[in-house]
């Protein structure tokens, strides 16, 4: 039985008994399995019983992705949780043939062929379309090319488009340049699954710091060590991660004599991650550009403290409770952020659990319920990370 008619013959089960109302299909289009996405997107229907999930890839996670720590997800189907992985041309269109009323939530637009075509297919149906998406990556051009690139390119789509789930405060601000109007933008977020080591009592005169990610430019850890060079103890870092910044890193490290502060210790897996995460102080992300930054979303649920840039689309979590978001266009910025940390180290190591504990508000089933609310009326919605 092929992908599209083991779907349907589920899919036909999805009333509940004694009930008229059709239950409401949700159809998620990506480009991989993403993990920051699917702990929402397989908790749905366990919120509500009238709706059905089913999650469509290109592909599953590729090996650069598992290189760097990503693990691949064995998801388990239920009668009203599917997946399809690497659909066909026509299994493409029969989906929307079948569910011409579906709700379906495309991950970008133009940039993954599979996600495209169903999206061009999707518009010969009267069903509502969704964006799931980041902001575009400023990193490596400037705003006017992207700007132009998308008024040439993905322009023409937008009327089709019914709301844009913005991960991130760089997505929030580019869709609101293109005539969406305030209630059709919902600020959303990537959610990551797991449950992390128990906060510990983090002992000693050191405060321990963390970088997780890869070792690139963009991930702005040279700016981390220029700056820490600057301080003369207190601290430990360990540089969780690789990549191919990490030889010049290495070099910053011996020139400026950091050897005995600063520990590299290559990429490990999620696993790895949850288990030893919880034994540090502070998560930092220096980042130039992240469109969201999903190590935050780890740093809090396992009670970290979190210093990262304003680059960073996950920037949007922290409050004054549980980080400080810098500035590198202000002078001594991180300086002063990791200052604070150094001369209020029982203060933060005093609030692993309330940190760990407010990260309720950032894991599947909040977010889930969330993105439902959201999906169900055209007003405004907080979110929970952002409730007082």
């Amino acid at each position: 039985m092929n992908n599209y008619n083991f779907l349907t013959a589920h899919i036909r089960k999805f009333r509940r008994p004694n009930e008229n109302n059709k239950v409401m299909v949700l159809i998620f289009w990506q480009n991989i399995i993403s993990p920051h996405q699917l702990p929402y997107i397989k908790t749905l229907h366990e919120i509500d019983a009238n709706l059905a999930v089913v999650l469509i890839a290109a592909e599953h996670i590729p090996d650069h992705r598992t290189a760097m720590g990503w693990s691949q997800h064995n998801i388990v189907e239920t009668k009203r949780f599917k997946f399809i992985l690497s659909p066909s041309d026509n299994d493409i269109e029969s989906v929307f043939k079948k569910y011409p009323k579906s709700q379906h939530f495309f991950s970008n637009i133009r940039s993954f062929p599979m996600v495209h075509k169903a999206f061009k297919t999707s518009i010969k149906f009267e069903v509502n379309r969704h964006l799931i998406v980041e902001g575009p990556f400023l990193y490596s051009y400037p705003k006017f090319l992207h700007y132009l690139k998308t008024l040439l390119l993905d322009y023409r789509y937008f009327k089709h488009i019914t709301k844009v789930y913005a991960i991130g405060h760089h997505a929030i601000s580019w869709y609101s340049k293109f005539n969406f109007k305030s209630n059709q933008i919902v600020p959303f977020s990537y959610v990551v699954d797991g449950e992390y080591s128990q906060t510990k009592d983090v002992l000693g005169d050191n405060i321990k710091l963390v970088f997780v990610g890869n070792l690139t430019h963009r991930k702005g850890v040279d700016i981390l060590l220029n700056v820490l060079s600057k301080i003369d103890k207190g601290y430990k870092l360990d540089l969780i991660g690789d990549g191919k910044e990490y030889k010049s890193l290495e070099e910053i490290v011996r020139n400026k004599n950091l050897k005995d502060k600063i520990k590299f210790l290559k990429t490990l897996n999620n696993h790895q991650l949850l288990t030893i995460i919880g034994n540090y102080d502070v998560l930092i992300l220096p980042s130039r550009h992240d469109g969201w930054g999903a190590v935050i979303n780890e740093g809090l649920m396992a009670g970290l403290f979190v210093v990262c840039s304003d680059q960073c689309g996950a920037s949007e979590l922290i409050n004054e409770k549980n980080g400080i978001v810098f500035s590198h266009r202000t002078k001594n910025s991180l300086f002063k952020a990791l200052t604070f940390c150094l001369e209020n180290k029982e203060l933060i190591r005093s609030r692993k659990v309330q940190i760990k504990e407010w990260s309720n508000c950032i894991k599947a089933k909040k977010v889930s319920e969330y993105f439902l609310r959201t999906l169900k009326t055209n007003s405004p919605a907080t979110p929970p990370w952002k409730k007082l």
